[in-house]
């Protein structure tokens, strides 16, 4: 990229201008893909024995991102995570992506590219192609829409509501580490300073601004027939385990005791006298795999684990619908598990 194109702005390149640039910098080379961006719609080519996944995820300024403290970039990166992520909950292979935005004439065009670099960077390992998409203007804030295909092999996709009672629940990687660094981000001073040890800030902000889709997990569970039910944590873990068991008709328990936690968040709570489960329980945004599989599948589901370097906990059980969903705590106490994320149109 030259130094002028860094000076250009949108209107002065325009909406056309901006769409050549991002062709140059994201080419299509797959042979599935007959047309792509530049017509009306584009042309691919189906696979046999697969069904198509399409899933929509809607960004907005000052609602779900804020661009005092997190880069373009990063904000192109948790946009594809949050695409790729649901790919990865229904057990499929990623495939092509559409991006369309409404920019205000503020945007410069360098923090547009940098955003699609964002993107690009966290697609690249799962080689998805970019088809499509459309620009427009917008008289305040920054909207982005992300719209992903993928595939999977017939009648193999994960749902929400295949849970079974005696189901074991099981959770990816660790719990409540977005929402902390999300804190941080928030609370960190004009002049950066750390308010945490660095080694603290460094993972939890990290965990945040560039979450690891669970793809390869997704496709063993549902390649080898292994879980039952699956959905992504994007609303926390409390809210989702409530979408699972409204979609399939089954109750829920879940062990405080078992929940993973990173050091980095017991440090973060401690420091911050909040309790860390709570933090796990509604904070969003990690982009881990919840699901259910059968207790028999238990040994298959630890390989899977193995195979993919990604740590996978058991914590909790299907129960019937009537029991509800309830969480045990250490001290052996039940309680109602509470519902308590963030819901749009909710907001006050």
């Amino acid at each position: 990229m030259n130094r002028s194109s860094t000076r250009d702005s949108l209107k002065t390149i325009g909406e056309f201008g901006l769409i050549r640039q991002l062709q140059r910098q994201w080419p299509t080379s797959s042979p599935r893909i007959i047309t792509g961006i530049g017509d009306d719609a584009a042309i691919l080519k189906a696979r046999q024995g697969q069904q198509l996944l399409v899933s929509t995820d809607v960004l907005i300024e000052d609602v779900h991102f804020d661009l005092n403290y997190q880069t373009p970039k990063d904000l192109g990166w948790r946009a594809g995570v949050a695409n790729l992520s649901d790919v990865a909950a229904m057990g499929g292979t990623p495939l092509y992506l559409l991006v369309s935005m409404a920019l205000p004439v503020r945007v410069p065009p360098q923090h547009v590219r940098e955003l699609y670099r964002g993107i690009q960077a966290a697609c690249r390992p799962f080689n998805v192609e970019l088809i499509g998409g459309d620009t427009s203007s917008s008289p305040s804030q920054i909207f982005l829409s992300l719209t992903i295909m993928g595939s999977v092999r017939t009648n193999r996709a994960l749902t929400r509501n295949n849970a079974e009672i005696g189901d074991h629940i099981y959770v990816t990687g660790t719990l409540g580490d977005s929402n902390a660094g999300l804190r941080i981000l928030q609370t960190r001073p004009a002049n950066r300073r750390r308010l945490h040890p660095p080694a603290v800030e460094t993972f939890l902000v990290r965990r945040h601004l560039r979450p690891a889709p669970r793809v390869h997990v997704g496709q063993r569970l549902a390649g080898r027939k292994l879980a039952h039910a699956a959905i992504d944590l994007s609303d926390g873990l409390s809210s989702d385990v409530g979408h699972v068991c409204e979609a399939s008709r089954v109750g829920a328990e879940i062990r405080a005791t078992a929940l993973p936690l990173s050091s980095q968040l017991r440090a973060f709570a401690r420091q911050n006298k909040r309790d860390p489960i709570e933090i796990a329980l509604r904070g969003g945004e990690d982009y881990e795999l919840l699901f259910t599989a059968p207790a028999t599948h238990h040994q298959n589901v630890l390989r899977v684990s193995e195979q993919t370097k990604v740590p996978i906990t058991c914590i909790g059980e299907i129960k019937p619908k009537a029991f509800g969903r309830q969480l045990v705590l250490s001290s052996g106490r039940k309680q109602k598990l509470s519902n308590e994320s963030f819901r749009h149109f909710n907001r006050r």
